[in-house]
């Protein structure tokens, strides 16, 4: 059944990223249901697995990391569920089995929780960080540029190529998920960035990639979310210092200098509104806090 998922999901172009994490999903629910087939498996099994996740301790299983004293996030347990309802949906669709018994099962509900931002003030200590006469300050600045300007994820960033970078039209062409690729428009002073980025301070390679390592390899996500936090730790900023950080940082900032949420929703790769509902409560939430501090009717004495 897993093979067969497997041929059927590449072929319709999901990346290898959610294959694995799919099938990893779907063999930790075979092992913890037993020696069952497919189609005996029922929904009592699967509610029996969340609860036994929302009981398990985080990083208990892992091979390198130590088991730590809280329950795996609420996140994470939603993301086992998803998986094999997605595993299970597919087997119902090429016909494997003939009823989903997994549809019936409703994903755990995960706490709403407040998306990080930068305030000015630290965007401003991130960005004077890097010592921009070097070649990997000049980089890591560049970096940080983009993801603030653009809201792209660190895994479009990486996967820039030198031709997805249009300096002449001031736009990114980037592959986002599910193979899905978009234009995004970037500022001007962005373009002069990534321009003397490009002719001054990138290593010349062979790689095709646009941002490089400096020995000319291609920018890793995890690189670039290293590189982000020691930023962040040399400037003493105490909002987490993340990719992610930047995306809804870049958001907010979009919705509070007047950007609409349609066109946000566009440049942020998002399928729906949803997301992007959340960045304009964000921004929002800013104005009124921003009020509070400047109610011209509480600073009149009257």
């Amino acid at each position: 059944a897993l093979t067969a998922y497997r041929i059927c999901a590449k072929a319709e172009g999901k990346s290898a990223r959610t294959i694995d994490w799919v099938t990893d999903s779907v063999r930790y629910f075979a092992a913890f249901a037993g020696d069952i087939p497919p189609e005996k498996l029922t929904a009592s099994h699967l509610r029996q697995f969340i609860i036994a996740l929302q009981q398990k301790r985080a990083f208990s299983s892992h091979p390198y990391t130590k088991a730590q004293d809280r329950a795996l996030s609420p996140e994470t347990v939603a993301s086992y569920v998803r998986a094999i309802k997605s595993f299970f949906s597919s087997l119902q669709h090429e016909e494997l089995i003939t009823d989903n018994p997994m549809a019936k099962v409703k994903l755990p509900k995960v706490p709403r929780r407040v998306m990080p931002t930068f305030d000015e003030r630290d965007l401003k200590k991130l960005m004077e960080q890097p010592d921009k006469k070097t070649d990997e300050g000049f980089r890591d600045y560049a970096i940080m540029a983009t993801l603030i300007d653009t809201g792209i994820r660190v895994s479009e960033l990486c996967q820039l190529s030198i031709s997805d970078v249009d300096l002449d039209s001031s736009c990114l062409r980037v592959m986002g998920k599910g193979r899905k690729e978009r234009l995004v428009p970037i500022g001007y002073r962005l373009t002069k960035v990534l321009l003397k980025y490009k002719v001054a301070h990138r290593p010349g390679s062979g790689s095709g990639s646009f941002f490089l390592t400096r020995d000319g390899r291609p920018m890793s996500k995890k690189r670039v979310e290293v590189i982000i936090k020691k930023r962040g730790t040399k400037a003493g900023i105490k909002a987490r210092c993340s990719p992610h950080t930047f995306r809804s940082t870049s958001a907010v900032l979009y919705l509070r200098n007047g950007g609409d949420p349609f066109s946000l929703q566009k440049k942020l790769g998002h399928s729906t509104l949803v997301m992007t509902r959340r960045y304009s409560e964000l921004a929002d939430a800013d104005v009124k806090a921003r009020h509070l501090k400047a109610s011209p009717f509480d600073r009149l004495n009257l």
